[in-house]
């Protein structure tokens, strides 16, 4: 495995989130199969000036979860407003937060910060404009310890999201975190025992989004295989899975993401893969909603 690949690619997708555009054409729901959806948001400024149409589009496209990138200089009555209109909707909104430096000597401290924040949230919130979940994209090998500390840097992963896991049940929210598809080929062995992060991950978390970015479902490169033994744990544990898809431009490779080919190839192979995993508890999550608001047909 090339982790230098993918620490590029990683490095990639997490560039370019800039404002909401408006929409130069009506919103409308496409063909995804069915499948109840997720999307990360995480122009959360856009929840004031623009949280009619997100909602708009999300009820039109069947998404049932927003994970909400929580930003400490939005005043609490700015996500009650946009969370109880949801709620309306029938949308769960998540506080989603977590970066490469939660695994550092100073991760503790985040991860206690964002929980002090949703729990004082949830305290001033009526129960309809309250985070349903929790969801948390740190990406740890995107931290230079991957490298130079790996054992060390993994172990400081699994005590965040464990620690997580038991604050969002205390607070409780669901729990959800997001990985590469890669994880099920990086071991472990430490005093959480001995295995691969993948299934690690399901078991700890209430759900597991895979971020399985590819434009195509087949092949040995494609969405179906790339997420097999994922689905298979998961599946035993009686867990959900969700998978996610990229819709943003990359400078990686046309591979990622479904923006070049747009909306109506993207679904045409979300159609495949629900073939392949007709499960319930297996969904999707386009990442991420911007861009897969203004997507080319």
């Amino acid at each position: 495995m090339n982790i230098n690949k993918y620490l590029l690619l990683s490095l990639v997708l997490l560039m370019g989130f800039g404002p909401l555009q408006t929409l130069s054409q009506p919103i409308k729901a496409h063909a995804n199969a069915g499948v109840p959806t997720a999307t990360w948001l995480w122009n959360t400024s856009t929840i004031a000036t623009q949280g009619n149409e997100i909602l708009s589009f999300a009820g039109n496209n069947q998404v049932k979860q927003i994970y909400l990138q929580v930003n400490k200089d939005i005043p609490f009555n700015t996500y009650k407003t946009f969370i109880q209109k949801a709620t309306e909707k029938g949308i769960e909104i998540h506080a989603l937060d977590g970066s490469p430096q939660w695994v550092s000597s100073k991760g503790s401290a985040y991860s206690k910060e964002f929980f002090n924040w949703v729990g004082n949230y949830q305290k001033s919130a009526s129960q309809t404009q309250r985070f349903t979940g929790i969801h948390l994209d740190i990406e740890p090998y995107l931290y230079s310890g991957w490298n130079s500390k790996f054992k060390n840097t993994v172990l400081a992963y699994q005590n965040i999201i464990n620690h997580a896991a038991i604050t969002s049940e205390q607070l409780g929210l669901t729990f959800g975190i997001d990985i590469p598809f890669w994880f099920d080929e990086i071991a472990y062995s430490n005093t959480y025992g001995k295995g691969n992060l993948a299934n690690w991950a399901i078991k700890t978390t209430s759900f597991t989004t895979i971020m399985a970015y590819r434009d195509q479902a087949a092949g040995g490169n494609g969405i179906i295989e790339l997420v097999r033994n994922e689905v298979q744990y998961a599946s035993s544990l009686g867990k959900p899975i969700v998978i996610g898809v990229e819709t943003g431009k990359s400078e990686e490779a046309n591979l990622v993401s479904f923006y070049e080919e747009g909306a109506a190839h993207m679904y045409s192979q979300l159609s495949l893969v629900k073939s392949a995993y007709p499960q319930p508890d297996v969904t999707f999550a386009i990442h991420h909603l911007h861009s897969w608001m203004i997507m080319a047909p």
